[in-house]
């Protein structure tokens, strides 16, 4: 039971002395109500817990922290998507198009989209929502990262694009005069003259005698030199740039070095019988891209060989 005292207090009106009696509360009685309080509470956590299936205050708190981050790292997903579809984008125009353009060759996939490798370097987030994000980001760094050296290539060659129409392989390598030559063997699938087999011909064979001057067909730089008993004989290889090749086979004689810079309608050296012949010719091929086109589609044997006279050099004796 609570017990109670008196206490004398004057009272400032009647100037009397008043007894008022103060009822203390015994330490045993805030012990039972704190007790009965807790009792209360966690009958209620129960309740809440148990039989209403709700979470925990901080149970509830951490999950609401957790949904807002899970929302954050979609958001980010989705704007990732975005991105690698732009990217992709600009990555087939460059291909199909700027690179092509200038000859160059396409960017294989496993090296646009190759990551930073290492699955160390991703071993503090195993297990981790952001574990796919990172590595995301990471091949988009590296695809960006190789991107932006493609256009580095690109812008290059674009400096020096006025100078594409005097490299491409645009005229015939030799005089033009119809009674100097004999077209013996155009591009395309033949019966092969050694073996009797259907097999294809990389080139155009020019067949006259042995001596005729031979003409660089575009400018760009001499990269192959070659002097063999088989295959190609006496032959020369000029890289024009913007993914063009030549290549003259059979000669006689050769008047260009391995690193020369030639100009359309300089003379190589002289056509002859050497290597794999069955007469004296010149064997002539245009490569673009590293694959063999039609010779026929950049030359123009119409040209009157007066005209033509006046686009090459002639040989020095």
């Amino acid at each position: 039971m609570a017990k109670s005292r008196k206490k004398y207090v004057m009272n400032p009106e009647t100037l009397m002395v008043d007894v008022q009696e103060e009822t203390r509360i015994q330490g045993w009685q805030v012990l039972v109500v704190t007790l009965a309080g807790l009792s209360i509470f966690l009958l209620f956590m129960w309740i809440r817990v148990s039989v209403m299936q709700r979470d925990l205050p901080k149970t509830a708190m951490l999950r609401h922290t957790n949904a807002e981050w899970n929302t954050r790292i979609d958001q980010m997903s989705q704007q990732l998507d975005r991105y690698e579809e732009l990217l992709s984008m600009m990555e087939e125009r460059d291909d199909r198009v700027y690179r092509s353009v200038y000859g160059l060759d396409e960017i294989p996939q496993a090296i646009r989209r190759s990551g930073f490798g290492g699955e160390s370097r991703y071993a503090d987030l195993e297990g981790t929502a952001v574990l796919d994000i990172t590595r995301r980001l990471d091949i988009l760094e590296k695809r960006v990262y190789v991107q932006s050296k493609s256009f580095d290539d690109v812008s290059t060659l674009q400096r020096t694009a006025g100078d594409m129409a005097s490299h491409i392989p645009a005229i015939p390598p030799v005089n033009t005069d119809p009674s100097t030559y004999r077209l013996s063997s155009g591009f395309g699938f033949r019966s092969d003259p050694f073996l009797g087999i259907f097999r294809r011909h990389t080139g155009m064979d020019f067949a006259f005698p042995a001596g005729n001057p031979i003409y660089v067909t575009g400018d760009g730089v001499v990269v192959k030199v070659a002097h063999e008993r088989g295959g190609y004989g006496n032959h020369v290889e000029v890289d024009h740039g913007f993914g063009y090749r030549t290549r003259y086979a059979h000669m006689s004689r050769i008047d260009v070095t391995l690193g020369q810079r030639v100009q359309r309608g300089d003379c190589l050296g002289l056509s002859g019988n050497s290597g794999r012949s069955t007469g004296p010719h010149l064997h002539y091929e245009v490569m673009y891209r590293k694959d063999y086109v039609n010779p026929a589609l950049y030359m123009d044997l119409t040209i009157p060989a007066q005209d033509y006279a006046e686009m090459v050099k002639k040989p020095q004796n």
